[in-house]
């Protein structure tokens, strides 16, 4: 399949691009990039008036695929979620139920399912203990050499800090970073095997920002491993961040679209659709996790794309968790780079080559050579979220109704049309004669 991409806007910080150029693409690569390009039998993708940027990456969500809570999300509707919303690679918690650790070939098993049930490119992290329980750290070089990018023991704070220098110890020597969940409770387990929930019993920790200062002394300061730190929350925590990259210090941060967005005021009238972990915090909070973006603290954005039904969102005691892979983009457009919080190559850098850098993974880049994972953006595309037009099985999206502003309009990965103008391609679309809706009833496209 041969696309020719033109007019578009192309922004590529990898290779400090913001000009307006042409893409070719053949056999799933990217053969040329400069202005006009004049190719011959070749399909025409119109994106006048369009950003192309390099396929956006989300290198924190939570598929439930395997285990016994795939009715909420599995590693398809994920996929599909993920191309709707821009992205071309996505990198999975190990949460699952049971969670992807160092037994029985778990990482291979999930990695084999994406390549037979995923439309976009999926890696996974690993659990930094055995059974996410704390006591024991996995074979690091075993899940690594399985094809693990990561490992965490995610919503699982680890508190002994021998077993952290132990586990950033074996991460240095296999090249890739820990990424510990610093939340304010931990989780202890209550005599009972496995990790599903009646297993354990919360207890406060002392807070996130503290957490995090000791993992940058014991964890990263003493075994220079690298350390990414999830969805920051608190103002205190930029501060150790702030430090520690002043220090030298190989540490990375992330926000998440509603800590950028949202406070705890938001959660009244929300609901359980804004229950998280770490908690919606104070406007102080925002503003604080909004000024470090801009000022490059934080390298990432990531939706912490997590799952769940209406019914476990009203129950009681609801879990933890929002959904957030598509909306991200439209909510990072409209209320961080068009209130001008941010720029809009800056945010393009925070998807894309940022958390491919930090994983050392595929992507982020408009290269010529490399695969052709490619987002096609309409800055002007006003919308309404609707959960219920959602590819992805949950629900639970505290931003659902609200009015956006830009969004994806077309996901090319390895140079095959997944997704364009909110429809899915399974398997992917082939030589349409130009991509524009209204001309779909005469492409007779596998749907």
């Amino acid at each position: 399949m041969k696309l020719l991409i033109k007019n578009g806007r192309v922004i590529d910080p990898h290779n400090s691009i913001d000009d307006y150029l042409d893409i070719l693409v053949e056999r799933g690569k990217i053969k040329g990039i400069a202005p006009q390009l004049d190719v011959e039998n070749t399909t025409i993708i119109d994106a006048s008036n369009k950003i192309v940027t390099p396929g956006l990456i989300d290198m924190h969500v939570h598929f439930r695929q395997p285990g016994r809570q795939e009715y909420k999300e599995t590693i398809r509707t994920g996929s599909y979620a993920a191309a709707k919303g821009g992205f071309t690679t996505v990198v999975c918690q190990p949460n699952t139920d049971p969670p992807i650790d160092d037994f029985d070939s778990r990482i291979e098993y999930v990695l084999n399912i994406a390549r037979n049930e995923s439309i976009i490119n999926l890696y996974t992290g690993a659990c930094m203990t055995k059974g996410m329980k704390g006591l024991k750290i996995v074979d690091v070089k075993k899940v690594v050499d399985q094809g693990a990018v990561l490992i965490t023991d995610d919503g699982f704070p680890v508190k002994e800090m021998d077993l952290i220098v132990e586990a950033a110890k074996e991460a240095k020597k296999c090249g890739i970073p820990m990424c510990p969940h610093c939340e304010e409770t931990r989780l202890t387990r209550n005599g009972r095997s496995g990790i599903r929930k009646e297993a354990f019993v919360m207890e406060p920790y002392s807070s996130e920002a503290q957490y995090i200062q000791q993992y940058i002394i014991h964890g990263v300061k003493d075994t220079l491993c690298a350390c990414h730190f999830p969805h920051v929350s608190l103002k205190q925590s930029i501060d150790r961040i702030s430090q520690a990259k002043e220090n030298g210090l190989a540490v990375t941060a992330e926000a998440t679209p509603h800590h950028l967005v949202l406070t705890s005021q938001d959660y009244k009238h929300i609901g359980s659709n804004a229950k998280v972990n770490p908690p919606l915090r104070s406007l102080e909070d925002v503003d604080a996790i909004r000024q470090a973006l801009k000022d490059n603290i934080l390298d990432v954005i990531a939706s912490d794309h997590a799952p769940h039904t209406v019914k476990d969102k009203e129950r009681v005691n609801p879990p933890f968790g929002v959904i957030g892979l598509e909306t991200t983009l439209g909510v990072i457009l409209t209320h961080l780079v068009d209130a001008g919080v941010i720029s809009l190559y800056s945010a393009i850098e925070k998807m894309t080559v940022n958390p491919a850098k930090i994983l050392n993974i595929k992507g982020g880049e408009l290269s010529i050579g490399k695969q052709a994972d490619i987002t096609i953006i309409d800055l002007d595309q006003e919308w309404i979220v609707d959960v219920e037009e959602f590819e992805s099985l949950g629900r639970n999206c505290p931003f659902n109704k609200m009015n956006l502003k830009g969004k994806a309009i077309m996901t090319i990965v390895a140079g095959n049309i997944v997704m364009a103008y909110d429809k899915i391609f399974d398997p992917p679309a082939i030589d349409p004669h130009q991509w524009k809706p209204e001309l779909w009833p005469q492409l007779k496209l596998p749907i």
